[in-house]
């Protein structure tokens, strides 16, 4: 929206298309967000009008509106908007690395503007509230505005593309990581496409080394879930668009000045990342190869201006001009231009007459997030004939894949695909255009946003109960360890399940180290002998280290984090069947990083393997392991399996085996009146929150946790099961 002053009064332009439209799409389905059940909507953003402050009389007539202003200043707005914005994330995040600029004062003003919107949307939330934060813009809102308001749902939606770490590593590190982490702080952060998703998380692992488990990010400020929320058109409005009396009064006068031709057409706004002038040179190449359809096809390119008076964009439009001229006078005549150039902005009744007339749209950006253009021509065409060109790199391509897709700088590819879309069968058309319609319809505009909004509001309700959990937790003493022993001793069927290393055993440096002491030995068979008790010691060790531990002992065992379970006195089975085939290329990995990193070592067992540096110098240690763990995660992408942090340790294990599966299953066969389980690390998380809710879980040593209880080391957890032994004397 944009506001405007004239002789002291305010009045307030709706934007047209893209975000504004799409978010105006749906609140009108929604009743204005309220059957999602919110009581209203209130947009917070810069009016537009340059100045430290705002005349009270335009900041009551935009709150009149459900608008909150944010006043910045001259200076603010073109270091923020036209300085970090446009002149560093843009063209970073597209790739175009050579044109992006690094400046101090650019990310001094991000920073302080990002911070202006936090303290503006602190002053008009309520705690209960949810803000939905959209774009490049605002990627440290989150962080600053979860400082703040702790208790908000904040969800995060990125309309432009995610880069790999490979071209987000060229950004100053200290700026780089403040806005990863600044995303971390929201609830939910969304993507087009699961590219973008996927080098979000890449970069997560690789420069903040938190752990990612499908699609939770684990960080310091709690869970974070990471979504793909392809966005869509307000199908029903496009499809119909024929019927307009404007559009189709439009549509005869265009068809009545091209005189039959068969129309290409393409509109894009002036910018590097579109490719224009390749779609240029791809219509010259075309007509000169194909010189048959001179006369026949009109290429009509229409180009919206954009930041006029920046000269790399008014060299790029000179360049536009200069082909443009040069083709139509070669190979123009007296009653037929080649390519019908038009910079300006197209009005939206002529726009949707171009929509619904054109035979083929060319829609070939070099990078973009998605490209709306695409799917609004397709959704336009009721007639069930036309043919979109698509652009490899648009993240439309991952979903319209019945278009003729090509790459934006193969200009001999791109004149081929204008041959077969110009002279395809009116058979073919329609069954492409059908299906992409179908997919069109089936996921517009307003799913993309209500997807979103129910993601984020079971991402809130999550982070919330994770949080309630983790701030109740208390020790394991007094008053507390005397109830649990009176539950345990009047319980008639007990389950405990102990982790072993850091919670029966201290951490030893290697792991043939963490030999179990004959003091343990016989407390966990006195556990397991009572009536109605199974213990359960659960590690992440191979089953054979646990076999020779405690395979003479009543207990059962969980080895490799889950993927084995062995019942007293019979055989181990696996809770899974899964393609191991991943692990030599893994082992090769880490055996790389065991020659670089001096006293680091792999552990390999049958279902999984990881590489420990906890005797590597710490610094280095690090480093290498969040390298190891990003280099692991790019190559095993799609192939089922996750990387996991652990204490001074990278392992790679199947996806969807945990402790915690393995916790589940023996509770469902059990059926026990009294669970307790005990663990030190990452890896008893999923246990902790598999359990009942009746459970009494313990967190063994520092460090949040789900946990509802805590120990501050092994020794005081023997002495918790001693006294449980004890209770039934």
């Amino acid at each position: 929206m944009t506001v405007a002053v004239k002789d002291g009064e305010v009045s307030v332009r709706e934007s047209v298309g893209g975000l504004a439209t799409a978010m105006k799409t749906l609140l009108a389905a929604t009743d204005g967000g309220r059957a999602l059940g919110f009581d209203g909507v209130l947009w917070v953003g810069w009016p537009g009008l340059a100045g430290d402050a705002l005349d009270p009389k335009i900041s009551e007539a935009l709150r009149s509106q459900g608008l909150e202003p944010v006043p910045l200043g001259r200076d603010e707005v073109e270091k923020f908007y036209e300085g970090f914005c446009n002149s560093t994330l843009w063209p970073l995040f597209h790739g175009f690395t050579t044109y992006t600029v690094y400046r101090d004062d650019f990310w001094d003003s991000y920073v302080s503007v990002n911070k202006k919107f936090a303290d503006v949307l602190a002053s008009v939330a309520k705690p209960d509230d949810y803000v939905w934060v959209h774009d490049y813009h605002f990627m440290l809102l989150p962080l600053y505005l979860r400082g703040q308001m702790p208790d908000l749902g904040v969800g995060f939606f990125l309309h432009i593309p995610f880069p790999p770490p490979e071209i987000l590593q060229l950004m100053p590190s200290s700026w780089r990581n403040e806005i990863l982490d600044g995303l971390l702080a929201s609830d939910l952060v969304g993507f087009h496409t699961h590219e973008y998703s996927y080098n979000f998380v890449r970069s997560v692992v690789r420069f903040l080394g938190y752990g990612v488990e499908l699609d939770v990010v684990k960080s310091r400020h709690g869970y974070t879930k990471v979504g793909v929320f392809p966005i869509g058109v307000d199908y029903e409005r496009f499809h119909n668009s024929g019927a307009d009396p404007q559009v189709a009064k439009e549509i005869e006068e265009v068809r009545r000045l091209l005189k039959g031709l068969k129309v290409v057409f393409s509109i894009d706004r002036l910018d590097y990342t579109k490719g224009v002038i390749n779609r240029v040179y791809a219509w010259e190449r075309f007509l000169k190869s194909r010189p048959e359809w001179r006369r026949k096809a009109s290429f009509v390119l229409v180009v919206v201006p954009s930041r006029a008076g920046v000269p790399q964009y008014e060299a790029m439009k000179r360049q536009i001009d200069m082909e443009v001229g040069r083709i139509n006078g070669e190979l123009g005549e007296l009653d037929w231009v080649p390519i019908i150039y038009l910079y300006r902005f197209l009005p939206t009744p002529t726009l949707l007459a171009m929509y619904n007339l054109a035979d083929v749209a060319l829609i070939t950006p070099l990078k973009d997030g998605m490209n709306l253009v695409s799917k609004e021509y397709v959704a336009s065409r009721r007639d069930c004939r036309g043919v979109l060109i698509l652009s490899e790199t648009a993240g439309a391509a991952k979903e319209l894949t019945e278009a003729i897709i090509v790459n934006p700088n193969d200009v001999e590819g791109m004149a081929k695909a204008i041959e077969k879309a110009l002279t395809m069968p009116e058979e073919e058309q329609c069954r492409r255009i059908q299906e992409m319609q179908r997919k069109l319809k089936a996921q517009d505009v307003v799913k993309w946003g209500v997807d979103f909004i129910q993601s984020l509001m079971g991402a809130r309700l999550e982070r919330a109960e994770r949080e309630r959990r983790l701030a109740t937790a208390i020790p394991l003493e007094g008053e507390e360890l005397d109830r649990m022993a009176a539950a345990y001793r009047s319980a008639p069927v007990r389950l405990l399940f102990l982790d072993y290393d850091g919670t029966l055993v201290p951490l030893y440096p290697y792991a043939y180290q963490a030999v179990p002491d004959e003091e343990l030995l016989h407390l966990l068979a006195e556990l397991a002998r009572q009536g109605g008790t199974y213990v359960v010691v659960v590690s992440g060790r191979p089953k054979d280290f646990l076999d020779s531990w405690f395979g003479k002992l009543p207990v059962y065992l969980i080895a490799e984090h889950g993927f084995w379970l062995k019942e007293p006195g019979g055989g181990w089975a696996p809770t899974a069947r899964v393609d191991l085939s991943w692990k030599l290329k893994v082992r090769k990995v880490m055996e790389e990083f065991v020659e670089r990193v001096p006293g680091t070592y792999i552990e390999e067992k049958e279902s999984s393997i990881a590489w420990h540096y906890r005797n590597a110098e710490p610094e280095a240690g690090e480093r290498a392991a969040l390298e190891l763990a990003d280099s692991l995660t790019a190559m095993l992408t799609g192939s089922g399996v996750v990387v996991m942090r652990g204490k001074k340790v990278v392992e790679v294990k199947p996806a969807g085996v945990s402790k915690g599966t393995a916790a589940r299953s023996l509770v469902e066969l059990k059926r026990p009146d009294f669970v307790l389980a005990a663990g030190d690390d990452e890896t008893d998380e999923t246990m902790f929150a598999a359990l009942p809710q009746t459970a009494y879980t313990v967190k063994v040593g520092p460090g949040r946790s789900l946990a509802k209880y805590y120990l501050p080391n092994y020794k005081a957890l023997r002495s918790v099961l001693k006294r449980l032994v004890e209770s039934q004397h």
